[in-house]
């Protein structure tokens, strides 16, 4: 009998496994190397290293005294030029003509201690090469002013361009006006003060995006340098768009989410006296507990972003405004753990396993098992949805990186990030959202369709254009964990969206190429899998130890 009960997820889990090879398959026939979604590529140099090459700069070119100053690496990617060069298809060209101007590189942060001078310095993370840099003297200086050239001045941003590589019989000066419309619509607005000058080159552009060197010049000296592309405006106004539609899409399910956590908390004081309080106290702490974690962890990445955290200060005070509103999340999922299982108990059916229950151990190896199931074919279907969106639908994505493991303090820690995720979404929007949202429709279609349709919504602002892909690939995620859910319960979806986010961090770290990493990511795929066993064989030993004691 429980052979033939776990039958249909074995056959999901060998569909999933068929369109998951069939998709990576397929993908790898038509271009090798090329994946469905846009591959992160990673370093072949330290962020040590990179540190050394931007310090030696700043000495040569600055004056920087040794010993006297500190650094700070962060992986940064130029987004804008990414999703421009991936919408018009011309990626592959992109990498074969400006190989030497990578999308991606090492930003190393230096503050001169003993001259109180702050520079950024853009360092090639294949190579070392330097391919930009800001110097100003306080890290509030972030004010762009564009002035009238000063005799001199032109000289030294000519001679700057020599010095990184470039002929500048190949570039025209661009007129201020011109310069400062440039400057606007370019990628990427210079925060160093002084008199700027923009150079447009003659013959080399991707698209219509010109290669464009920005500098500016201050007391003698050049304090910014940046080549970028001027993205054609028509992209930046879609992209634009695009990011504001993914924005009212979260706050709409924020908004809807806000609804539900009052309406649990409704249920909880009306049925008080049936609820049993210390019931999702546990789970509810270990979602806190590992989102604060990973908050700290995610310090580095808060400060990817000038405009908004360019100093440590600032980067701490988001990190605790961030904490605050995980604390509020954790109360949300505390009251969503509570009012649906009363809910579901109303009903007649308790879908979540006791501790107190005698077959707890077996039936959370069951879970477990299962969950490993349903993530198969859950990961089959994510990849043929990815798939038919890049093929069909010109789908694409690009590197976020205030979102990325080479921006955290302790990648290793990063999938247990995994738990927090399932806990809180399979508690919000499963276990409660489903007996809510049945309360409310009295059909089970739409009582699974609309929690994950809101679910999906949260995670539009994800860096994947055009941003209803995610809504619409969410969704249809939430449709087979909703259903799962009132088949198997809620630790069988807990354990496969836990096993599903292990796996695909786990491959993040794997995908580093750094042996121990790739270690660390290998034992994250079995961990759910540990940490159910585990449970199981505490569980059993209690249980022993139970009726050993005399009665």
């Amino acid at each position: 009998m429980k052979r033939q009960s776990e039958s249909p997820l074995l056959l999901l889990a060998v569909i999933g496994i068929i369109l998951y090879l069939t998709v990576v398959g397929s993908s790898y026939l038509q271009d090798p190397g090329k994946s469905v979604e846009s591959e992160p590529r990673y370093p072949s140099i330290t962020k040590q290293e990179a540190a050394d090459a931007a310090a030696q700069f700043v000495k040569e070119r600055f004056g920087l005294s040794a010993g006297s100053y500190t650094t700070n690496t962060l992986f940064q990617s130029n987004s804008k030029r990414s999703g421009y060069l991936q919408k018009e298809k011309l990626s592959e060209e992109y990498t074969k003509r400006f190989s030497s101007l990578p999308i991606d590189y090492y930003e190393v942060e230096i503050n001169d201690n003993t001259n109180k001078m702050t520079y950024y310095i853009d360092v090639n993370y294949s190579n070392q090469r330097i391919l930009g840099w800001e110097a100003y003297s306080a890290p509030s200086a972030r004010q762009q002013t564009i002035a009238s050239p000063k005799p001199g001045n032109q000289e030294l941003a000519e001679l700057a361009i020599k010095d990184q590589g470039y002929s500048v019989a190949d570039f025209v000066k661009a007129a201020h006006d011109q310069g400062k419309k440039a400057a606007e619509r370019r990628e990427r607005p210079s925060s160093a003060a002084g008199t700027e000058f923009v150079f447009e080159s003659k013959d080399k552009q991707i698209g219509t995006a010109k290669l464009l060197l920005t500098l500016s010049v201050a007391n003698g000296k050049v304090v910014s340098f940046h080549p970028v592309f001027d993205i054609p405006q028509s992209f930046l106004e879609w992209q634009k768009h695009q990011d504001d539609r993914a924005t009212l899409m979260t706050r709409i399910s924020l908004a809807v989410s806000l609804i539900m956590a009052f309406a649990s908390l409704y249920i909880i004081i009306r049925y008080r006296k049936e609820i049993t309080f210390r019931r999702g106290l546990l789970l509810s702490f270990l979602f806190l507990a590992v989102y604060v974690a990973n908050n700290f962890n995610m310090l580095p990445a808060f400060r990817t972003s000038h405009s908004d955290a360019p100093s440590q200060l600032q980067g701490i005070i988001y990190l605790w405004i961030s904490n605050v509103i995980i604390f509020l999340m954790a109360v949300s999922v505390y009251f969503s753990l509570l009012a649906g299982k009363n809910m579901w108990l109303r009903r007649g059916w308790n879908p979540i396993v006791e501790w107190s229950d005698p077959t707890f151990g077996n039936r959370i190896v069951t879970a477990m098992g299962r969950g490993y199931l349903l993530c198969l074919f859950v990961l089959g279907v994510q990849q043929g949805l990815f798939f038919i969106a890049g093929e069909y639908f010109d789908v694409w994505s690009v590197n976020d990186p205030s979102d990325s493991v080479l921006n955290m303090s302790i990648p290793a820690i990063f999938p247990l990030l995994a738990w927090s995720a399932s806990i809180s979404e399979e508690a919000i929007y499963r276990l409660f959202g489903i007996a809510f949202f049945l309360k409310l429709v009295r059909n089970r279609f739409l009582a699974v369709l609309l929690p994950s349709m809101i679910w999906a919504l949260s995670h539009t602002q994800y860096p994947i254009y055009p941003v209803y892909t995610r809504l619409i690939e969410v969704t249809i995620i939430g449709l087979i964990f909703g259903f799962a859910f009132l088949k198997y319960g809620f630790m069988t979806v807990l354990f496969a969206h836990a096993t599903m986010d292990s796996i695909l961090m786990g491959l993040s770290l794997i995908d580093m190429g750094d042996w121990a990493q790739s270690i660390i990511g290998t034992f994250y795929l079995i961990f759910p899998a540990i940490i159910g066993w585990f449970l199981a064989w505490v569980h059993g030993k209690r249980k022993r130890r139970e009726q050993m004691v005399p009665s």
